[in-house]
């Protein structure tokens, strides 16, 4: 179908969310049933795939509808990303800043701001970081806000920060600790043009001055030419890094004492964006105009349906090229 031309599409998070934590150091799924859970997600995820990119928040619901495992389907909502929601907090701490809300600051029905570090709606016993990572939260929430605007504009672009403690982490409370945590960034025009950015972060525990740190990115891509509405390019890229890095503790437990975890990290999720954004650029959006140059060759002299969609991925293709040289 040309009218809908999908990427790739499947994201698997090696870092459990927060809200699950609870489950899982708890109640540990039979081994008997861990067989038939990995099935069962498997095959959802083989139809989450063959189905339009655009429209899968609303499979994966229908999906869930189906299965009686409430394992399967916490575990489900964190292996698939959706495109990202934004809500603007109540809390006049936060001066009414804007969030996105993920699985990773979901708890029950409520999501956490990474501003005020309250739930909306409230909720008392939701998961919240240690005192330590607080700080470092909110140090990472305002250096990545800077990134958000400067890449990505400041008027159609929202960005998030959620650091949550592991739970093998017994020293949570030094720096020396590890932790889990993600970076998100929503880049919206309109419902047919966003891109979205997922940055799940696992660092480990420091040794000897390094640490290691595992990243998993997944951007959602969605671009409708306005002069062909009912053509569009949607779908999601995942990719896995390792990277150790050199980090200087100290013997405070603010934001300053792991600031040495932002630069790394921050330098991190820069290179892997830029490489991505060039992956997607180079290699999908020309292997899809390839594709449809060679939909229907018609007589010499007439424009065909594929001449004239190449002309608009193409068109779409340098104005996404020519706004990011702007904003850079």
């Amino acid at each position: 179908n040309p009218n809908r031309l999908p990427l790739l599409a499947q994201s698997l998070h090696p870092v459990p969310a927060p809200s699950a934590l609870r489950h899982l150091s708890s109640d540990r799924i039979a081994p008997a049933t861990m067989s038939s859970s990995a099935t069962t997600i498997k095959s959802c995820l083989d139809i989450l795939r063959r189905t339009d990119p655009r429209d899968i928040e609303k499979h994966l619901g229908d999906l869930t509808k189906v299965i009686s495992n409430d394992d399967v389907v916490d575990e489900l909502y964190q292996r698939v990303d959706v495109p990202l929601k934004v809500k603007v907090g109540e809390d006049s701490d936060a001066d009414g800043r804007k969030f996105l809300l993920c699985e990773h600051n979901r708890d029950g029905d409520s999501h956490r701001s990474p501003w005020s570090n309250a739930y909306f709606p409230p909720l008392d016993d939701g998961f919240r970081p240690s005192q330590r990572l607080r700080s470092l939260e909110l140090h990472a929430n305002e250096v990545f806000d800077v990134y958000r605007g400067l890449y990505y504009g400041k008027s159609t672009s929202v960005s998030s920060v959620y650091l949550w403690d592991k739970d093998d982490a017994a020293d949570a409370a030094t720096n020396t600790a590890g932790f889990a945590g993600c970076f998100l960034i929503q880049n919206r025009v309109d419902d047919g043009n966003y891109w979205n950015s997922i940055h799940v972060i696992d660092a480990g525990k420091i040794v000897n001055g390094m640490c290691k740190y595992q990243l998993t990115t997944t951007i959602l891509l969605s671009i409708t030419p306005e002069t062909m509405p009912s053509n569009n390019i949607s779908g999601s890229l995942v990719r896995h890094n390792v990277r150790e890095c050199k980090v200087t503790t100290s013997d405070t437990t603010d934001a300053d004492g792991n600031s040495d975890h932002i630069i790394n990290i921050g330098k991190f999720i820069e290179d892997v964006e830029s490489e991505m954004r060039s992956e997607l650029d180079m290699l999908y959006i020309q292997k899809t105009k390839m594709v449809v140059e060679e939909l229907r060759k018609d007589g010499p002299g007439e424009v065909t349906q594929g001449q004239e969609h190449t002309r608009v991925l193409n068109e779409a293709v340098l104005a996404m090229a020519m706004n990011r040289k702007c904003t850079t």
